[in-house]
């Protein structure tokens, strides 16, 4: 049976655990296969090198950047560690996995060709279809910390007039809107939210950079009809390169009669530590 070694600097507030999600083994010896969930600096470099078994890595999306950008040797970041040869080892020791083709082009710069299939940590089973029809459709968006142009509510305030019919909902944060169709939810419990948004059109996912977000799997779950960014080429989802054609896709929300008939429990958690 599989391990998982979470790193370190992961986050939390998924809507499961890897352990439950993938049904893994919480990480107790350097032998057996293990999927090293994030590699965020040396010290799961360091984890990931001293292991002797198989060794499958699982980025997370804001990783690749720390990994791109060089691992701090001091504090201030003023030393860092080249990745070219960390890469080097990885791509001759390991098995990568990406949840997308942004994060997959990343890695590729430095020589490593990862494998791609997107991940949710929920119980796929207790998110069954619920999309309601709508001709006032209701999109919901949320954004982590503060970083709300990265998780794009400016973008929101840009192109509320040019769609009245459409209601956002937005959480997670405190924002300042001059739009009566914004709805400020701010930081509410996960269960609550679900609540909420179970029953809305759409999640809308607009970082650029980004893993496979709860946002978007719950949303195509429960049979709405997500959209996304194009680069990242996930497959049947709507997806846009413009603010116009972002425009264009939530105009047509209110044409979407049927739940969404893409069955993404066949395309989530497809790794070698799920089999």
């Amino acid at each position: 049976m599989w391990q998982a070694k979470i790193a370190r600097s992961l986050g939390d507030g998924f809507a499961g655990t890897f352990q439950e999600a993938w049904n893994v083994l919480d990480y107790r010896n350097t032998e057996d296969d293990t999927v090293f969930v994030g590699l965020y600096g040396l010290p799961d470099f360091y984890d990931l090198w001293r292991h002797n078994g198989r060794k499958c890595i699982f980025w997370c999306g804001s990783d690749l950047l720390h990994f791109k950008n060089g691992y701090w040797l001091d504090k201030s970041g003023s030393v860092k560690l080249s990745p070219k040869p960390l890469a080097t080892w990885i791509k001759d020791n390991c098995e990568s996995w990406v949840e997308n083709e942004v994060e997959a082009k990343i890695l590729r710069q430095f020589g490593i060709e990862p494998k791609i299939s997107p991940s949710f940590l929920g119980n796929v089973e207790s998110f069954p279809t619920s999309f309601t029809p709508s001709e006032n459709p209701k999109v919901y968006l949320s954004v982590s910390g503060g970083n709300y142009e990265d998780y794009g509510w400016d973008l929101i305030e840009r192109i509320a007039d040019k769609v009245p019919e459409i209601t956002f909902y937005l959480y997670g944060g405190k924002w300042k809107t001059a739009h009566k169709n914004v709805i400020v939810r701010g930081r509410i419990p996960q269960s609550g939210m679900d609540r909420e948004i179970m029953d809305m059109q759409c999640g809308l996912r607009l970082n650029k950079n980004d893993g496979f977000s709860e946002i978007t799997a719950k949303s195509i779950l429960w049979g709405q009809y997500p959209i996304v960014r194009k680069e990242f080429n996930y497959p049947y989802l709507d997806s846009f390169e413009t603010e116009e054609e972002l425009i264009e896709l939530l105009k047509c929300l209110k044409t979407k009669k049927e739940a969404n008939k893409v069955d993404y429990r066949s395309i989530l958690n497809k790794y070698p530590w799920t089999r």
